[in-house]
Order: structure tokens, then sequence, then C-alpha cells
């Protein structure tokens, strides 16, 4: 493997998809991979020129000690190529080593695309390698998983509405690291990396022997590449499938036509079906493969009936089946809007309140208790159906319901300087690369 440094021009090659966005956002933890992102990426035109605005985010977890630490050492190193940053902390308790890394990184990405949606920065970029492939490969290989989760990481992705960009996956780790050396740029050293208790630790421990069996890095990641292949020509059928058969609401629900969702091959049926919740539930993690199949099984045996997955309950509405976020527990988050500002509520709408507002505004869902004040001002949005306006964010003070935000296009119906956008409408218009179920 040859470890030498990235160069300006080939640097330009590999950033070349950030050039289609107005702004970016790079996440940098400070260790050698998103430093060597972020150098490289401070080697771009800026505007007026050809490129981006480019911002640097670091999560501070709090999972260890000196992890704020190596968030300001991160946000100096941005200084010095001239690169504003901002520190998002994860607020949690403590939290068991089972599981850890999954929903860590849950609260990264949730974090960081709040924050893109907050500021107009339409993708964030992340430092995923050729290691990393591999590995999530060989993670996956191991609990089993078929074309979807073998296809491993892909180079774009999504999350909440933000694009996902990995410009870096076909980069060896020792590049990045020489890239580094070279400039003598200094960086951190994760010790989870080589943390036992965590899987992808465990793999790495394991690199050097499945290499002299021929198991190189490179050669997983070209396996994964070619299955990526495969995945989205099916995920290009269901998109297909979709845009004939299924309808997605700005007021944040689906429905698609059941007769030809039980009619259509299998697998388009389990992606199709994929899709619509993982659009309308907000949540980000794909589902797994096995609870898909269970519940297109249910809905062929039991039509009339409603059932729940995802952070949705899929019901039949009107001689279709309807797709609505599911409402169990602690209920919807509660965020307090001070004026101008833009928040990401649920994972689900982005929500602006005008500059000129008076007050700041607490968002929450609606609930009963919102619907029928809605209903007795006359000011629903027509033909809405009851389950999804219980999930739909209102504007409250204290327990007095302001109004409705208006959504997409149309003026607030009761003139609240407030809009809300419904980011799993405009997930369902561009291309789809999450795989849809864990497989």
């Amino acid at each position: 493997m040859t470890l030498a440094p990235i160069g300006g021009t080939e640097a330009q090659t590999l950033l070349a998809p950030l050039l289609a966005f107005p702004r970016v956002a790079l996440a940098v933890s400070g260790g050698p991979d998103s430093v060597a992102l972020m150098q490289l990426a401070a080697s771009l035109p800026s505007r007026p020129a050809a490129g981006p605005e480019i911002s640097v985010l670091t999560v501070e977890h709090g999972l260890r000690p000196g992890s704020r630490d190596e968030a300001e050492q991160a946000g100096r190193l941005a200084a010095k190529f001239g690169l504003p940053h901002t520190i998002l902390t994860w607020e949690h308790e403590q939290l068991q080593a089972a599981g850890l890394q999954a929903r860590a990184r849950e609260a990264r990405y949730d974090l960081m695309a709040a924050h893109c949606h907050a500021h107009s920065i339409p993708a964030l970029v992340t430092a995923h390698h050729l290691e990393d492939q591999a590995e999530t490969f060989l993670m996956r290989l191991k609990r089993g998983s078929g074309l979807d989760g073998l296809a491993a990481i892909p180079e774009r992705g999504e999350w909440a509405g933000i694009v996902i960009l990995r410009p870096l996956l076909d980069v060896p780790k020792a590049r990045l690291v020489a890239t580094l050396e070279t400039a003598g740029i200094g960086y951190v050293s994760d010790p989870s990396n080589v943390d036992p208790r965590f899987e992808r630790a465990r793999m790495r421990e394991r690199a050097d022997a499945l290499a002299a069996l021929g198991l190189t890095p490179e050669a997983i990641a070209l396996t994964a590449r070619r299955l990526r292949r495969a995945r989205e020509a099916l995920e290009q059928a269901a998109r297909d499938f979709l845009a004939c058969h299924s309808e997605i609401d700005e007021a944040g629900y689906a429905t698609i036509g059941r007769d030809a969702l039980l009619g259509a091959p299998q697998e388009i049926a389990l992606r199709a079906l994929a899709r619509l919740i993982a659009t309308v539930g907000g949540a980000e993690t794909p589902l797994q493969l096995a609870k898909l199949e269970a519940l297109l099984e249910a809905i062929q045996a039991h039509p009339d009936k409603a059932h729940t997955l995802g952070r949705c309950r899929i019901a039949p509405i009107k001689g279709r089946l309807g797709i609505f976020r599911e409402v169990r527990g602690e209920g919807l988050p509660e965020v307090r809007l001070r004026p101008g500002e833009r928040t990401l509520w649920d994972n689900r709408f982005c929500i602006e309140l005008g500059a000129e507002a008076r007050t700041p505004v607490l968002v929450k869902a609606l609930g009963e208790a919102g619907l029928r004040a809605l209903g007795e001002r006359s000011c629903l949005p027509p033909a809405l159906p009851r389950l999804a306006g219980r999930t739909l964010p209102g504007c409250w003070r204290g327990e007095v319901l302001l109004g409705l935000p208006s959504l997409g296009h149309a003026g607030s119906p009761s003139g609240l300087d407030c809009r809300a956008t419904f980011v799993g409408g405009a997930r369902s218009r561009r291309s789809g690369t999450r795989a849809p179920a864990s497989r």
C-alpha cells in the first residue's frame, strides 16, 4: 500500500462532489481522518469562485475525560485553516457499553443535521475511508446481512433531509495520515478505536490476518462497490414503483395503493415500505429486514388492521394504506424557538419563526387538544387525516395554542409568522441512497 500523501490535484478530484453545494459542513472529530479531510477541503476554491462555503462541526460526546479538550483542539485546527468551527454537545445520561457506538453515531448525526438545517447548510461531509468500508462489510457479513448490508457505506447518503457526502471512501487511512505528516499537522487519537469492547476495534485487530488470506481492504471495498450497483438497480425500481402508486403529503404522512403494494414483487414491496416508513417516521436507523418482512406479511393477512413499525402507524385509509408518525411513550419533542431562528423538529420538519415575531414560541405536537382548538377556529388544512394532524408541530405559549405553522407554500391559517417544511417530502423527491433495511 502506497503511503504517498494526497496532492492538490487529486484532492480537488476527490472533493469535486462538494462543488455542487453552496455550503457544506465538515464533520471533524480531531482524529487523523477528519483532520485530513479538513486540510484537503480548505484547499478548495471558495465562493464567490467555484467552491462552497465551508464550516466545521465537532460533536462533544462527553463519553470520556478529555473529550472537550479534543473538540476545542479541532476548533483551533479549523481556525488555522480559516474555517468557522462549532462544537455541538451531546447531552445524555450515563450509558452502558452495549450498543454505545451505535447510539453515539445516531446522536452525532442528529445534532449535525439539526445544525445544518438551522444554518441553511444542505450537505454534511464525513471522512469515512477505505478501511471503514471494509470493516463495515465484515461486521455485516458476520451478522448474516444480505445485499443492502454488504453494499456497506455509500458515497452519498442522507440524514434527516441533509445530504451526506463521503468523498474519501476509496482512500486508505495510511494516505490520510501521510498527508498530515507531510504538512506537519497534528491530530488526536481516539482510544475507543483500539478498545476491545467495541466490535470495530476487534475487527481492526484481525486486519493483518485477513489480509494474509487475500481479504485486503481494497478487495473487500471492491466487492462492496459491485454490490452497490445491484442495490441501486433495485432502489431505482422501488422509486419508480412509489412514483406510480404513492403520495407524500406536506403534512408529514404518506399513502400507497394497498393492492399495488401486495401485488408487487416482494423485494420491491419491502423497499417501498421501508422508504415510506423512513420518510414519515424520521428515524434514520435502517429497519431490520425480518421486521419489515413480518409487516408485509401482516398487511397481507390483515389488510384492514393497523400495524406499527419504525415510529410509524400503518393503517387503512380510503382503500389505501396510510403511513403516519406514531406517538407513544414520552411523546414528541418540545423545542423553544426564538424570533428569526430555525430548528429541526422530530427529525421531520424544519421550522422557522419569523424575525418580526414578538416573542419566542414553544414548538410541540398538536395532539388532540391542538386539533380541537384548530377545528374550533376552522384553521385545519382540508382533508387532513386525524392521525397525521395529531403529530403536526404547533406553536404554543404555555398551554395556549398560537397556531399551526404554514406548511409548504401556503400561508399559516392562523396568521402566525412561522413556516414548517416536511423534510421527508424533499427526501422523496431526490434519489435515495440509504439502505432501506438492515439486511
